[in-house]
This record gives structure tokens, C-alpha cells and sequence, in this order.
């Protein structure tokens, strides 16, 4: 199981990392697929009955949404109706418009379901739609569902009823026009219905009012529902059907639908937890059921965290060795314990450098203190004339304002 979920991993990241390439291959190849599936079916019109078209339409649902392949098959039933017969085109262009019309107003996001169901008709897997169409949308889906049932059974309805008619001896345009519902709702297209429409609404009931193991009980609901309303509506409106392909259909249909929730939905029930708080105004019940996740090795996973990959981008890797010669001499010295040493000795080396020039500043300031005061105690000892203590007293307003300027 482990194994299956790790597979599972891959593959999501692998589609989230190319769904920009992968989503137009998948509308190519559905494209293809549905476009050859008509033109076998109901290949009336020579110049569209061909790959080469196909392959073109083809790329341009590739680039459009996938609603581009519900609007193109369309347009191939209506050209291959008018290749039949025109009342045959003029019907089909009617039925489809109106079909169009409330598609696209009421559920234009349930493209799929009108793809997928014919082939999951060719497939043998029939259920299936139902089924995955409950646990994925809601109750209003159920017109999808019809309009995809009504789709495929005008175009099984052509080549078994319709084209006799059309080609029998003086049929008329009204003969022609009145085979083509009869053709369509007949009681194996109306047992589909009943049946399609019942399986698909009690599923939905199913995922809203069951709490736990959801979608397991309503694919085994389903199966049983879907095999008893086939086997009662086959007696009651006299429709043959093979009894054992219709349980193989079923019980295959069934497995398809698990393998859909084990990539879809795969919800852990063994770790459910309830929690229980409160507020001011009121008290919440919380129940959390986790996904599955693979669990991994820790060795294993220690060991690709100590791989050496290349660097990419932004990405940073890192990657073990062995050290050298040369930082080997550093094993079992502690780096952080010598740092703070050596910054305490260069700290006390400065301030001691700082403290012997404060100390040898205060000395040459005293030494010159002492100097001038003798020079000027000897100035004003000496005897002089008037004269020359006006010379003097001018030369010491100027050496004061020298040394004015000097301090």
C-alpha cells in the first residue's frame, strides 16, 4: 500500500510540474478519440469522415477549453445527420441547440460527462459516470447526465432505426422525422435514463449525509443498485440484456471508480480526530479526517539530504566530505573560545596604547605651562623705557593673539 501511495506522490507532482503540457495532450488525445468514435459510428459525410480533419480539429481543442470538444462534436453530429438525410440535419440541429442552450446556462463545467459517456459505453464501463459524477458535483448535474444519455442514443439511434427508414422505398421527409424519437427514447435508452439518473442522486445523498468511508460505501451502493435496477427494468420493459456482461460491466465499473478515489479523494479514517471548542456565542464540533501520505524511510531520507546535487537556479544543495590535511590541524580546538581571547588581549592592548599618549600628552602640556610662565616672569622683571613697554605691551598683544590662534 505504501508503495502505491509513493506512486501516487509522484505522479501528482509530476502532473503539477507538467500540466501546462499535459492538459492540451489530454484534450488532444479525448478529442481524437471522441471525433473517430462518431465518424465509426456515424460516418455519413465523406469530407469530414477523414483523419486529416480529425487530427485538425483535434489541435484546436487542444488550445481551446474543453467545452471546444462538446461544441465540435456537436457540429460533426449535425454535419454527419445532414450527410443521412436533411430532415435528419434538421432535427439534429434543433435537438442540439436546444440541448446547448441549457448546457451552457445551467451546467457548462460538466464538459466531461457528455464526452465520457459513450466511451465509457465502448469501454464496457458504463457505472462508472454515474458514480464519479455523484461524488464529484451536485444534484443539478443530473441534466448533464440526461443530455448525455439522449446524445449518445440519437447517435446509436441513426444507423440502427433511422437510416433503414431513410433508405425504404417512398419514405417521406414525415416518415423520416417521426423514426428519429422513437429512435431515441426507446426502452433500452429509457432504462439507461431511470437508471443513470437513480444511481447518480442517491450517491450524491450518500457523500452529503455519510460522514465516514464516504466514497467506499457509495461505489458499493451504487454497484448494487445499479445491477438490480438493470436486471428489474429489463423484465419490466422487456429489454434483453446478457445477464453476466452486465454483472462483469458492473463489478469493472465499480473497480475503475476505486482506482478514481484512490487518486482523487483517499482519505485516512484509522487517524480521525474530533475536536471540540468554543466561543461567546457558541460551542464547534470539528471532525478532521488526514490524507494518506506514503511513509518514508528516515535513513533513507537522511541519506538523499547528504547527496550532493548540482546547484539549479535558486535552489541551494549542500553535500558531505571528508576534510582536508589542512583543516584537520583545527579538530578539537574550539574557534569561538580563541576568538574572544584574542579580543580581549587586542582590547586591552589599545586601551593601554591610549593610556600611555593620554599620560605623554599631560606631560608635554605641563613641560610647556612651565616654559612660558618663565618667559614671561623674565619679560616683566627687566627695567625698560616708555617706549619700549609700549613696543613690549604691542608685542605681547600679539604673541596672545598667536598663541590664541596656536591653542
Amino acid at each position: 500500500m505504501n508503495a502505491l501511495l509513493e506512486l501516487r506522490e509522484r505522479l501528482i507532482r509530476f502532473y503539477t510540474d507538467y500540466d501546462i503540457y499535459i492538459r492540451p495532450l489530454f484534450r488532444f488525445a479525448l478529442a481524437v478519440i471522441t471525433f473517430i468514435t462518431l465518424n465509426d459510428r456515424i460516418g455519413y459525410m465523406s469530407q469530414v469522415n477523414n483523419l486529416l480533419v480529425i487530427i485538425i480539429l483535434s489541435v484546436i481543442c487542444a488550445i481551446l477549453p474543453i467545452n471546444g470538444i462538446v461544441f465540435l462534436g456537436t457540429i460533426l453530429i449535425v454535419v454527419n445527420s445532414f450527410g443521412l438525410n436533411v430532415g435528419v440535419g434538421a432535427f439534429a440541429v434543433v435537438l442540439y441547440l436546444l440541448m446547448l442552450l441549457l448546457y451552457f446556462r445551467f451546467v457548462p463545467k460538466d464538459a466531461l460527462v457528455i464526452i465520457l459517456t459513450p466511451v465509457a459505453g465502448a469501454l464496457h464501463v458504463p457505472m462508472t459516470v454515474p458514480v464519479v459524477m455523484g461524488l464529484m458535483r451536485g444534484p443539478v448535474s443530473a441534466i448533464s447526465l440526461i443530455f448525455s444519455v439522449l446524445s449518445w442514443s440519437f447517435v446509436n439511434g441513426l444507423p440502427d432505426t433511422v437510416e433503414a427508414v431513410v433508405n425504404r422505398k417512398g419514405a417521406s421527409m414525415i416518415d423520416i422525422v417521426q423514426a428519429i424519437p422513437g429512435a431515441m427514447l426507446n426502452a433500452k435508452t429509457i432504462l439507461m435514463l431511470v437508471t443513470f439518473v437513480v444511481v447518480f442522486l442517491i450517491v450524491t445523498c450518500i457523500r452529503e449525509l455519510v460522514s465516514s468511508h464516504t466514497w467506499e460505501i457509495s461505489i458499493l451502493v451504487s454497484a448494487i443498485i445499479y445491477l438490480g435496477l438493470m436486471i428489474a427494468g429489463a423484465s419490466i420493459l422487456n429489454v434483453k440484456i446478457n445477464l453476466p456482461i452486465t454483472v462483469m460491466e458492473t463489478v469493472l465499473s465499480a473497480a475503475v471508480a476505486l482506482v478514481f478515489e484512490f487518486f482523487c479523494y483517499n482519505a485516512d479514517y484509522s487517524h480521525t480526530e474530533f475536536l471540540q471548542f468554543e466561543d461567546d456565542n457558541n460551542y464547534y464540533y470539528v471532525k478532521v479526517t488526514p490524507k494518506r501520505r506514503p511513509r518514508y524511510d528516515l535513513e533513507v531520507e537522511e541519506e538523499q539530504d547528504e547527496e550532493e546535487v548540482e546547484a539549479d537556479g535558486d535552489e541551494k544543495r549542500f553535500v558531505t566530505r571528508e576534510n582536508n590535511a589542512f583543516e584537520k590541524k583545527f579538530d578539537g580546538i574550539n574557534l569561538q573560545s580563541k576568538l574572544e581571547e584574542s579580543l580581549k588581549s587586542l582590547n586591552t592592548n589599545q586601551n593601554g596604547r591610549e593610556n600611555r599618549q593620554l599620560h605623554t600628552s599631560e606631560n608635554e602640556t605641563g613641560k610647556d605651562a612651565r616654559t612660558s610662565g618663565v618667559a614671561e616672569e623674565t619679560i616683566r622683571l627687566d627695567r625698560i623705557s616708555p617706549e619700549m613697554e609700549k613696543e613690549a605691551k604691542a608685542g605681547d598683544e600679539t604673541l596672545g593673539e598667536t598663541r590664541v590662534i596656536r591653542k
